[in-house]
Parts: structure tokens; C-alpha cells; sequence
């Protein structure tokens, strides 16, 4: 296009708005018959014969041609208004561009019936700030959301406006904070919870829960606890079974434990057969403070084998029981690691099962926050135990519970806990609970969304289940390759603008958004604590 008014210094106002004369960036709108076509200036230039006459001594008459080039980004039916996916007819030669008014861009976003007070009001025009973009909870909510950036980019912010909106609208919330920066949203509806550590003093108001050993799934306690494989694996797997049995049928068990040396195994297989679905999910009871002593019992020769009786096991097998000694230590352990306090030693601490259940169930309660904080990285603790509770969500959408409210978990820091797995070569489990929300949550009510600074770190089939992004600054270039490959109206135009946005500035791109589209987050109501170290003051 040409641009015969981007010679004139400076930039001028038409009724209060910004007009930018072919700026970089500037959104136009090019005429047709039936359909105007919206488009961005990406790219301004001067013929190489116009390059002297923007010089301030150049005497010649003659005014410059600027060039621009327009990325075409979808079209608008003159007749309804309405914006249209992709750009049914290319423009023609001749055709008129004018500069975009920023209301006509608000309409191409925001087509639809949704009233203003049922939208999220999430951000602002970069070249209008007084031009609000408004999106609804089903655009911007309903197909997953990745909140993406480098660090003071502003993706914490977007996620405190977030939930802030969806308190504001009357939905339903789950925060997982990692570094217990939101913290500061405080208001009616609003809950706070921690995982992990104690109360300091009895005035201390924190809430301090736990989340049960026993909603772990066996995987997840084999990597707390590395069994060293050969035998201390298949021995902590038969002192796990064994001590839900010494539960289910407390008349096989002996103080709370299964004696086998030298004793029957028909009554503890049969009670195995009658009980397998309850010893392969997790929720089923056992006493771990008697797992080392299980563990022990489990070390005999096989049926028949220094046994009394054919139908009997063995007796005590010392090279087995010498073989499991450090295991047996390494729970002991694990068990009085005040770290693990959450998991091991729930007396005291109300369940996080519990208290989401009455979350769901009380219908003034709008954001649950459970900050993770001080929850050890030690042994991967965290990581197993949000992947747990992310699991345990998973299991109530999967019964319908969130079909009448749809509920929308949102995950700071997302790459700590969607790695491929954690553990040794022998002891592994996935972390596959929030990747598995995003493939099927959506048909279950239960959304969620991911910010984290780091988006080469997520699975690519996590992200390719977003269906909305808002990417803030990003730098790194494989960053910006990942998000150019999981979100298909992202293409190289529009992600050369990522390098250089401002602070709260981002891209929205998804499928229910028309265009990539620059916005400015607003500033959320209680912006979260980033607690950064102020060097000037502190040094000296």
C-alpha cells in the first residue's frame, strides 16, 4: 500500500482517537464491495529513490512514497458487520486503506450477543487505552488457555485479572500459586490454603492442609520412596498390598500387620481376589507408619519352601531381609521428614479432598487458592503431589461434577509440573494429570490455564490443546518457534512483534479469536506480590 501522509512529522487526533498515518502496527482497513478487510502494517519502507527527500537539508520539492506492507487478518461483511474467518476476497489493486478506527477493531473481537457485564474485561488497546477489549469466559476460558512470557513479561498479572473475572463473574476457581505470589487476592469468596509446612505459633492464620498418603497411587509412592529394583521394588509393592488388606480384613492382620513366616495364604490370596479393584485405586486406607515393619514380613522363602505346610509360605529369608535394610531406612526416613508432613503425618491437617469438596459445594466461594510454597522440591514432592491433587480433579469431573459449574484450574509455573516424568530409570511415574485435563477436561466443564515462562518445556500435545494464548514478551527463540508451531494463526509476521512488547503487552491468539491480536493487560485490582530484592537500598 501506499502511505501519502507517513512523511508528515509526528502523529495527529481525529474525535479524541489516535491517528497514526502508516505506523508500524497500526491496524487498517482496506474497502471492498461486500467485505472490508482488516489488516496490520507490518512493514514500512521508502524506495530507494525517496531516500534523500525525508532529509531535513534536502531542498527538493518532491515528497517521499513510503511503501507499506499489510498482513491480512480477516475480513468484516459490510451488511451485518460481522467479522469473518480468514479473508473470503483478496483486495484489488486501486482500492482505498484507511487507518482503523479502534472501535471497529473492538467490534471485529468481540462479535457476538454476550452482554459487556457477562465478558472479561481483559485488556486495552496498545495505540487506544481508552478502548477496553472484552472477551467471553467460553472464548478466552472454554478450549484451555496458555499464558506464556519471559520473566516481568506480565504473565502473573494476566492470571491475578483472570481470577479476578471469574470472581467477578460468579465462576468457580482453582489457583495452584508455586511461589505464593497471589497471595495478595484477598476478598468474599476467596480461599487460602497451603501444602506443605506447619503454623508458626498459634497465631499464625494460614491454613495449613494435607493431602493424604493414600490418594497417592502406587507409582507415586515408589518415587518418593526408590526401591532399588530386584528386590526391594517387588517387596515394597507386596507391603503396600498387604497392609491395605490388614485394613479391608482386619481379622487376618496381627497389630496392624500381616504376619507371613511360616504361615497360611489361602485366606490372604482370597482376600486379595474379593478386594482387587480396591487395591488398585488410590483412596484406599493403609497404615504407613507400618510400612518398614510390612516390609520385613514380606522378606520369606516362596510356598513350600522351609514351610511347614505346602499351602504355607516360607520362612524368614535373611538375604532378603538384609537386601531391604536401606529401604526399610529410607522409609523411616521419608516418614519423620518434616518436608513431607503433608503427605506422611495428615493428623491435625484437614484433608484437601475435604476442603474442596466443600469449595464445590458452597456456592458464595468463587477462587480457591492452594499455594504450593512451601511444598519441598525434595524427592519431587511437589511435583507428585499437585499432579495427585490435578488427578483427583480429574476423577470428580470425570463423575459430572462440574457439568452445572464449570470449574477452571489455573497452574503458575506450569513447566515444574508437566515435565515427561519424574523418578529414576526404576521408579517413574508421568506427569500426566493437568496434560490429561487439557485433552479431556473440556467435556467435563473443567478447564484450565497454564502460565509458565518457559513454554519449550511443556509437552507439545499439551499445547496444542490450548485453544487460547496470550503471549506475553518472549525472547528466546525456541520459545517463540514452540508457540509458532502449536498455535496455527501465529504465523512469522505476527510473531516478530514478541520480542519487542512492553511490560503487560501481549498477543492473543486462539481459534475463537479472529486475529492475532495486540493488547495491554489491565492493571489487575491486586496485582500479585513479586517480592523482587531491592539491590539499591539492601547493598551499601
Amino acid at each position: 500500500m501506499n502511505l501519502p501522509f507517513a512523511p508528515h512529522p509526528g502523529s495527529t487526533h481525529v474525535a479524541g482517537y489516535l491517528l497514526q498515518r502508516g505506523q508500524v502496527g497500526e491496524f487498517v482497513i482496506i474497502e471492498g464491495e461486500e467485505h472490508a478487510v482488516l489488516g496490520r502494517l507490518i512493514e514500512t519502507r521508502l524506495p530507494e529513490r525517496d531516500r534523500l527527500t525525508v532529509e531535513p537539508t534536502h531542498e527538493s520539492e518532491d515528497r517521499p512514497n513510503p511503501l507499506g506492507v499489510v498482513q491480512l487478518l480477516t475480513a468484516v461483511d459490510l451488511e451485518s458487520g460481522m467479522p469473518l474467518r480468514g479473508v473470503p476476497v483478496s483486495p484489488r489493486i486501486g482500492q482505498h486503506v484507511f487507518s482503523a478506527h479502534p472501535l471497529v477493531v473492538k467490534q471485529v473481537v468481540e462479535a457476538g450477543t454476550t452482554p459487556e457485564a457477562k465478558r472479561i474485561n481483559l485488556a486495552t488497546f496498545p495505540h487506544a487505552r481508552d478502548t477496553m477489549v472484552s472477551l467471553t469466559p467460553g472464548q478466552l476460558l472454554g478450549r484451555h488457555c496458555a499464558v506464556l512470557g519471559a520473566t516481568g513479561g506480565g504473565k502473573s498479572w494476566t492470571l491475578a485479572l483472570l481470577v479476578e473475572e471469574i470472581s467477578r463473574l460468579g465462576g468457580k476457581a482453582i489457583l495452584f500459586d508455586a511461589t505464593g505470589e497471589f497471595q495478595t487476592q484477598i476478598g468474599p469468596g476467596i480461599t487460602h490454603v497451603h501444602l506443605g509446612g506447619r503454623k508458626e505459633n498459634a497465631n499464625d492464620p494460614r491454613r495449613f492442609l494435607s493431602f493424604p498418603y493414600w490418594e497417592l497411587t502406587e507409582s507415586d509412592l515408589f518415587v518418593l520412596l526408590r526401591p532399588s529394583p530386584g528386590v526391594q521394588a517387588p517387596k515394597l509393592k507386596e507391603a503396600l498390598r498387604s497392609l491395605k488388606i490388614a485394613q479391608l480384613v482386619p481379622g487376618l492382620a496381627v497389630n496392624g500387620l500381616i504376619r507371613k513366616a511360616g504361615n497360611a495364604r489361602q485366606h490372604f490370596e482370597a482376600a486379595c481376589v474379593h478386594h482387587a479393584l480396591a487395591l488398585r485405586r488410590p483412596g484406599t486406607f493403609f497404615d504407613v507408619e507400618q510400612l518398614s515393619n510390612q516390609i520385613w514380613e514380606e522378606c520369606v522363602w516362596p510356598s513350600g519352601f522351609n514351610a511347614a505346610q505346602a499351602g504355607n509360605w516360607g520362612g524368614a529369608n535373611a538375604n532378603e531381609q538384609s537386601a531391604c535394610a536401606t529401604l526399610m531406612s529410607r522409609v523411616e526416613s521419608e516418614l519423620a521428614s518434616p518436608n513431607l508432613e503433608c503427605l506422611f503425618a495428615p493428623a491435625g491437617l484437614d484433608p484437601l479432598p475435604d476442603v474442596v469438596e466443600a469449595f464445590l459445594a458452597d456456592p458464595t466461594q468463587r477462587v480457591l487458592r492452594i499455594s504450593l510454597e512451601l511444598l519441598s522440591f525434595e524427592h519431587n514432592a511437589r511435583e507428585v503431589v499437585a499432579n495427585a491433587v490435578g488427578r483427583y480433579l480429574l476423577g470428580l469431573a470425570r463423575e459430572g461434577r462440574f457439568l452445572a459449574m464449570p470449574v477452571v484450574t489455573l497452574l503458575d509455573e506450569a513447566h515444574q509440573f508437566l515435565d515427561k516424568s519424574v523418578g529414576d530409570e526404576f521408579s517413574k511415574t508421568d506427569l500426566d494429570a493437568f496434560g490429561l485435563i487439557a485433552k479431556e477436561g473440556r467435556k467435563y466443564s473443567l478447564t484450565c490455564v497454564l502460565a509458565t515462562q518457559r513454554p519449550r518445556d511443556i509437552p507439545e500435545d499439551v499445547l496444542s490443546q490450548m485453544g487460547m494464548f496470550i503471549v506475553h514478551r518472549l525472547i528466546n527463540e525456541r520459545d517463540r518457534n514452540v508457540v509458532e508451531k502449536a498455535c496455527g494463526d501465529l504465523d512469522a509476521s505476527a510473531a516478530s512483534f514478541l520480542p519487542t512488547l512492553g511490560q503487560g503487552e501481549a498477543m492473543v491468539v486462539g481459534v475463537s479469536s479472529p486475529m492475532p491480536l495486540p493488547i495491554a493487560i489491565n492493571r489487575p485490582m491486586r496485582p500479585p506480590s513479586s517480592r523482587s530484592a531491592d539491590y539499591e537500598n539492601l547493598w551499601g
